[in-house]
């Protein structure tokens, strides 16, 4: 229970900084929040009367949720439940809330714009987000660069276009964009949405009949980054808005950000002057990390939590996760959580199951690659002890080249590593993926065949 009492002890400063709520009022509605229960995979919180659980059901379980998150870690689903519907509560201890709203009731007017939706949380994740804490590599070295040129001198690069797959940093390159603008230039208008958002909030406003308000917002805007403008894609009145959005800001040289998970050519269907305005501008694509730059991560997100991984644990989960960053970071926040709730030891077991959570089809190398020469071995009716021999006949060759080349193709493993499993050396590796190469291209049903067996073993 002391340890609960901490976490929540921590977060209510944050929350309260976050909402930038006065005293008297945060205590109205936050007073006497308990958290009631913590594991792996849910929190769950009590707060004295319905109506406050309703509150804060309604409009800061998000914000509960992501300070809950930056105290322990990790990500976790927030029940906020409440003591009246355990216990029998006077209600007449709730304070009432004030129906006067006028400027001379302070309090009351307080409470009319804490409950608003218009009150915006001034502070939030967005600011946790910087170049500083980016870590850079080969793979994103040049997105980097270009957003940073942008920020530091708006329309250096206009638009800016930032494309690669989902979890590779392009949010966290806008968001550290938007706090150097503001370090820089303090005086711009930045508008940030998610394509998805700037859809909902355009479809609305069309709803209440006012889209003059809609086209105020955006195209007054300084700078303006839209995330994941893929969703744009076969939306005809949202590219239509989009588009003399785009114009207006454009001509008036004003900056403009997107992000997609794809480049232009690739987002279909999307309007021809739509996509030729993107491509008019910097190109910048995010590739997913190498094996350097995941260690890094790893060390970096360990370091900030607090946590010590050995340079052994470091490097497995490294070529355990290879393609998306936020994968990475899910695994180290797992782990953070294994140690702290279960006092779980950091170790392999530990960074197995903590995979197996944040990407359920994730293999371990090592059972991938026995995977790999078993499933061979039984294709080609052969032993494994045969394909690591010395024998050369045909048959015990062509197994031994297959299996080369999808350990290659599936796993990280050098050619020296790949080798080894086959008491060859590099050179040997190397000829072998050739040789398979050429007969995909010449042998009939032969990437039939590997693809099949490259299905087999992953499932």
């Amino acid at each position: 229970m002391d340890e609960l009492q901490d976490i929540i002890d921590a977060m209510l400063p944050e929350i309260q900084a976050r909402l930038n709520s006065a005293p008297s009022v945060f205590n109205l509605w936050f007073g006497g929040l308990k958290l009631r229960e913590l594991n792996e995979n849910v929190a769950i919180f009590v707060t004295p009367s319905n109506l406050r659980r309703k509150l804060l059901s309604t409009k800061h379980k998000k914000v509960i949720g992501e300070v809950l998150c930056s105290v322990i870690g990790f990500e976790v689903e927030v029940i906020i439940e409440s003591a009246e519907e355990q216990t029998e509560f006077n209600e007449q201890e709730e304070p009432p809330v004030p129906t006067d709203t006028s400027e001379s009731d302070e309090r009351g007017r307080e409470i009319k714009e804490f409950l608003s939706d218009k009150n915006p949380q001034k502070r939030s994740l967005i600011e946790e987000y910087t170049f500083d804490n980016f870590i850079e590599g080969a793979s994103n070295k040049f997105a980097r660069a270009a957003c940073l040129a942008v920020a530091k001198e708006p329309t250096t690069y206009n638009p800016l276009f930032i494309h690669g797959h989902s979890g590779l940093g392009k949010t966290h390159l806008l968001y550290a964009v938007i706090n150097e603008i503001k370090k820089e230039h303090p005086t711009l208008k930045i508008v940030y949405k998610k394509s998805e958002d700037f859809i909902n909030e355009l479809i609305k406003s069309i709803e209440e009949r006012s889209t003059a308000d809609f086209k105020e917002k955006y195209r007054t805007a300084d700078v303006l980054l839209i995330d994941d403008i893929q969703f744009l894609a076969g939306k005809e009145a949202t590219q239509e808005e989009f588009f003399h959005t785009f114009s207006a800001l454009y001509e008036s040289d004003k900056q403009i950000i997107l992000t997609s998970d794809r480049p232009p050519k690739d987002i279909r269907p999307l309007e021809d002057r739509l996509r030729t305005r993107f491509e008019g501008g910097l190109l910048a694509d995010v590739q997913p990390p190498s094996f350097e730059l995941r260690t890094a991560i790893i060390k970096k997100k360990a370091s900030s939590l607090g946590m010590y991984i050995s340079n052994e644990l470091v490097d497995y989960i490294a070529e355990r996760l290879h393609s998306n960053i936020r994968q990475i970071e899910g695994v180290i926040k797992k782990l953070q959580a294994f140690n702290a709730i279960n006092g779980m030891e950091i170790n392999r077991d530990s960074v197995d199951k903590a995979i197996s959570i944040i990407d359920p089809g994730n293999i371990p190398t090592s059972v991938l690659v026995e995977r790999i020469v078993e499933a061979v071995a039984k294709e080609f009716d052969v032993t494994v002890e045969d394909m690591k021999s010395k024998k050369k006949t045909d048959n015990i060759a062509r197994a031994r080249h297959t299996a080369i080349y999808i350990i290659r193709k599936l796993t990280e493993l050098s050619y020296k590593a790949i080798g080894e499993i086959f008491n060859r050396d590099h050179s040997t590796v190397i000829n072998s993926i050739e040789k398979v190469n050429i007969n995909i291209k010449t042998v009939k049903n032969e990437k039939a065949m590997i693809d099949k067996l490259i299905k087999q073993v992953k499932e």
